[in-house]
């Protein structure tokens, strides 16, 4: 008895003493990271901007098309060699000045961290709106310690300060770094003439206009604004102006030449690029996520008709997966359709329906804007058997045909649209199925030169060319089931009887009314924000704002 309570005693001291030595070496496990972390946390709390010396570097071009993979791989081959000479950090990054030449003002970044971070870039320039964004890496973890980025969006021929913030996991900073470059001036810019604030007190979405297709034949290159009107940029184009950006796989799509679209990827690298062979572009195209195709307004070389042709195009292989032909849809309209001397652009082709612009209904359902008959056309099954579904359009031009049973019943007493552009779709969870909106930019011009019995009485306000009273924001709402349209929301905007955009942007209505040469944004109540004139000899067909998230953008 008396060994076994010496043995239990024995027992329970060892015990004791087992617990305190684990609590003991967990106390100093505590304190020893403990201690750690308040110390590393003092030291992100006490991170302090600082300034560094950039050498910005410019890389040597002996070719001249920067869309063709000699220009490309010339360049790369330049910057992997400047990867390789020595390590760059956060405190010595390398630098390079649009080495891939597709937008002038922009940078190439490069640097590794010790620590796995994101990075928030700051561009600020005098006069200019201030650009903070997180930039994107490109992959799906934000954090990382190989900083490959393209800098975009500084002011030409000015000073601009770039603050670099690098955080880490915890959201502290860990660094921040400004570095300053003076940028030289591009005298091709189009000047911004005036400027003018609205009644709205709302503020300007973040993001750049882009101003599509200044000037026409005179100026082929896409340019940057920011929110004060302040140029950021020049996207060079070779031989043809682009209508609007298309974002795929983490790269920009957009128009070069007349049939050919160029990827860039967000480094500001053209990675490819795709030929349609026998067509020529023209206003529009738009992507179909769902089928990874995208849909193009074409002429086809072959046809003496225009802008009444519709490709897609399979962005994998490039190749053309199909051809709609609206002759096969509204036939009759071009049989009987009056064919002048010469089209708008000079030619001897027959302009008979002017498609210029698109956007999908369903996944497999699209609209169109017909500007020549100044209707919207629904087609299904667009990329199986393609039928006609329906035809929103406000006067007698079907009248005692073929179509007239298509037509929608319009609902209330309002003007129909008339010569209108960009057309979108908006849906709403707030709606039945069946029911959607569609928006445009709304002309308002009367003009038909194929069709010349248009009876355009029953378009009263409509302008000419030159002149008239003002264009609209038109939104509708479509309801298929009760074979209905309805004008729900309208405002006055700049007239411009031909070209031009509207868009919902975040809220926001961005506007561009191109014969006014005007550009600009409107709240959601259709109040004016801002407005800014800009200078050029015909206009712009479009500006169209984007934030460019998921690209140069996180």
């Amino acid at each position: 008895m008396i060994k076994e309570e010496l043995k239990k005693r024995k027992q329970q001291k060892q015990m004791k003493i087992a617990g305190i030595s684990v609590i003991t070496i967990i106390l100093v496990i505590i304190g020893v990271f403990g201690f750690r972390s308040y110390k590393e946390n003092e030291f992100l709390k006490n991170v302090k901007l600082q300034g560094i010396k950039v050498d910005v570097k410019r890389v040597k071009h002996t070719k001249s098309n920067i869309f063709s993979p000699e220009y490309q791989d010339e360049v790369q081959k330049q910057i992997d060699t400047l990867k390789k000479k020595k390590a760059y950090t956060e405190e010595n990054p390398l630098v390079i000045e649009n080495p891939y030449g597709t937008n002038t003002s922009s940078l190439y970044f490069y640097a590794k961290t010790e620590r796995e971070s994101y990075v928030v870039c700051t561009i600020k320039s005098k006069g200019a709106a201030t650009l903070k964004n997180t930039l994107e890496n490109g992959k799906k973890d934000r954090y990382e310690t190989v900083h490959e980025y393209e800098i975009a969006g500084l002011v030409p021929g000015a000073k601009n300060r770039i603050t670099l913030e690098y955080f880490n996991r915890d959201g502290k900073a860990v660094a921040k770094k400004y570095f300053e470059v003076k940028t030289k001036k591009d005298d091709s810019t189009p000047e911004i003439l005036e400027k003018k604030q609205g009644s709205s007190k709302a503020s300007m979405k973040e993001g750049l206009f882009a101003m599509f297709g200044w000037d026409k034949g005179m100026d082929y290159n896409i340019y940057l604004y920011d929110n004060k009107g302040v140029n950021r940029g020049k996207m060079p184009l070779n031989s043809y102006r682009n209508d609007r950006f298309l974002f795929v796989d983490g790269e920009m799509l957009y128009c070069y030449e007349n049939n050919k679209i160029a990827f860039r990827n967000r480094l500001g690298k053209i990675t490819r690029t795709i030929t349609l062979d026998g067509y020529k572009f023209h206003h529009d195209m738009v992507y179909s996520e769902k089928y990874n195709k995208i849909v193009c307004l074409v002429n086809d070389k072959k046809k003496d008709t225009i802008e009444d042709i519709v490709v897609i195009v399979d962005v994998k292989t490039g190749k053309i997966d199909k051809k709609i032909d609206f002759d096969d849809f509204l036939g009759e309209m071009k049989d009987n359709a009056y064919k002048p001397e010469k089209n708008a652009y000079g030619g001897d082709e027959l302009d008979w329906l002017h498609l210029n612009s698109l956007d999908f209904v369903t996944g497999d359902s699209m609209i169109f804007s017909s500007r020549e008959q100044s209707t919207l056309i629904k087609i299904d099954n667009i990329f199986g058997n393609p039928t006609m579904d329906y035809l929103i359009h406000g006067g007698s031009l079907y009248d005692g045909t073929p179509y007239e049973d298509y037509l929608l019943k319009q609902e209330g007493s309002f003007v129909s649209q008339s010569g209108q552009h960009t057309i979108s779709v908006e849906r709403s969870s707030s709606l039945k199925d069946g029911q959607y909106y569609l928006y445009m930019f709304n002309n308002n011009y009367a003009s038909s030169p194929t069709i010349p019995g248009f009876d355009w009485s029953l378009y009263p306000g409509a302008g000419t060319f030159q002149e008239g009273s003002a264009s609209k924001y038109y939104k509708y709402l479509v309801d298929e089931e009760k074979g209905t349209y309805k004008l729900v929301d309208s405002f006055d905007l700049p007239y411009s009887s031909i070209v031009s955009s509207v868009q919902h942007f975040d809220g926001n209505i961005p506007f561009s009314s191109g014969v006014s040469k005007i550009f600009g944004e409107y709240d959601a109540k259709g109040k004016l924000i801002y407005s800014f004139e800009y200078k050029a000899e015909k206009y712009s067909y479009r500006v169209m704002k984007y934030n460019f998230k998921g690209y140069w953008f996180r």
